[in-house]
């Protein structure tokens, strides 16, 4: 459909008055004022920029449809493009936790064709809950209405499926759109985001590449395919996708989180730094990125400035449950039993069931030499998780001290035997990465392994002794 947005002539503009978001149906039809070759230029170039569904995209299509409207005021169907183009910038920036507001004020229904299929998918898509909660939840209504209208319209099925893609009868909404416009980059994209979350990522993977053919500097795209690579094959080498993200998007703060966190795990902490601290130059409240930073020092023991990052998020969002765990390991490393144990009940307070927080209270408990408490804390760990190493390790230290060999020695075992299945992985991903010449993912691998290899050690000659102890004197 891309390359017809050049043409003119009656045939044209039909098929756009029809498939581009225009009420022609039988319900109330848009008045189409007299045009000329000039506005009607800038509505094409306008679409064009549209459909590339990037912010670049949109700002450029804004100043095209505002172009034609001034070419030609009485000419609804410009005034309606105008209003829609503002409203997918809007939406973007608050995705960018940007200030969308203007944008948004800007997408007023022009009110030229109330009831027209157009002008109430215009109020469905103002009401979107990504523009904040508790606005009008006749959105759903309005959609339905645009869709009994217009059923062969994409954007349509589109808009629905952003009212509520999290629910299975919204899922017909984005396969609808897709199967009525497949090459809309747009609905590609939302297609993907839909596999991914059906698990089916060869299909993922499939629609996000169609996406970038439809539109390569979707950067959003990009990322999602990335994720799906990494889904299908956890030793793909998905820097690329995601420097391309960043590359086309600068400001693209879910991009810069998502390179920072890549980087992160190759414990290139200096680069991920960099890209958690552009994040912060763009917007300071941005709480993920203060989460990341701090993870970041806390990698690389630097306790003072992950502790002031910690604190920024929770300053940020109170609720910040993991900023609280990590404070609490922060604590612990200092050796401050009392504050770490605070931190983590308040993370607690916050998520109930937060595995590494109840695994970590133990250990503070255990190091209090409150085992019965230590020892509640780890056995609701593998109440959650049967495959955890570290809470049969730790679980075992306690029955050896009651003197419960037996069980201290089953624990060693079954942690033992967890942990070595992890080393087998851990050579597993080093073999591959070293096949494809991925030097940096060996390197970090090899540090994991060292680590690990100094635990699984730990505890063979904790069960050795153990197993000593057993015996009784000699």
């Amino acid at each position: 459909m891309a390359s017809d947005f050049g043409r003119f002539g009656m045939g044209l503009l039909i098929f756009f008055l029809c498939l581009t978001l225009i009420a022609c149906t039988n319900s109330k039809r848009l008045v189409i004022a007299p045009s000329t070759a000039l506005d009607r230029a800038e509505f094409h170039q306008g679409l064009a920029a549209l459909h590339e569904f990037t912010p670049d995209g949109y700002a450029r299509a804004i100043e095209h449809f505002q172009r034609a409207s001034e070419l030609s005021p009485a000419d609804c169907e410009y005034r309606l493009h105008l209003a829609e183009a503002n409203l997918f910038l809007a939406l973007e920036q608050k995705l960018n936790s940007e200030d969308f507001r203007p944008s948004l004020e800007r997408g007023a229904d022009p009110q030229c064709a109330p009831g027209s299929a157009f002008s109430l998918r215009l109020d469905a898509f103002r009401s979107l809950d990504d523009f904040g909660p508790s606005r009008d939840r006749a959105g759903l209504g309005k959609i339905d209405q645009a869709i009994g209208i217009e059923p062969e319209n994409p954007f349509n099925w589109l808009v629905r499926w952003k009212m509520n893609p999290t629910t299975r009868q919204q899922e017909n909404s984005i396969l609808k759109a897709a199967e009525i416009a497949p090459a809309l980059a747009v609905v590609q994209y939302e297609l993907g985001n839909y596999w991914l979350v059906k698990a089916d990522y060869a299909e993922a993977r499939r629609a996000f590449d169609r996406a970038l053919e439809r539109s390569p500097r979707h950067f959003r795209s990009w990322v999602g395919l990335a994720q799906a690579l990494s889904a299908i094959d956890e030793n793909e080498d998905v820097e690329p996708l995601y420097k391309r993200a960043v590359e086309l998007a600068p400001d693209f703060l879910e991009g810069r989180i998502l390179l920072g966190d890549y980087y992160s795990s190759l414990e290139e902490n200096e680069l991920a730094r960099e890209h958690y601290l552009a994040v912060l130059k763009r917007n300071p409240r941005f709480e993920v990125a203060h989460l990341r930073l701090g993870l970041n020092y806390l990698q690389t023991l630097e306790f003072d400035e992950a502790e002031r990052a910690f604190q920024n998020a929770i300053e940020i969002n109170p609720a910040s449950y993991e900023a609280h765990y990590y404070l609490g390991n922060i604590w612990f490393a200092r050796g401050d039993l009392e504050m770490a144990r605070r931190e983590y009940e308040e993370a607690l307070k916050f998520v109930l069931n937060f595995p590494e927080a109840v695994y970590a209270l133990g250990t503070v408990f255990f190091r209090e030499g409150k085992t019965e408490r230590a020892l509640e804390q780890f056995e609701k760990v593998l109440r959650m998780n049967r495959a955890n190493a570290d809470a049969y390790f730790s679980r075992a230290a306690i029955r050896v001290q009651h003197r419960q060999f037996t069980d201290a020695i089953d624990d060693y075992n079954r942690a033992i035997g967890l942990y070595d299945n992890q080393l087998l992985s851990i050579g597993k991903s080093i073999e591959q990465y070293e096949d494809r010449r991925l030097t940096r993912k060996v390197e970090a691998e090899r540090k994991r392994k060292e680590r690990l290899e100094g635990i699984v050690e730990r505890a063979r000659q904790l069960k050795m002794k153990a197993e000593d102890e057993s015996l009784g004197p000699r």
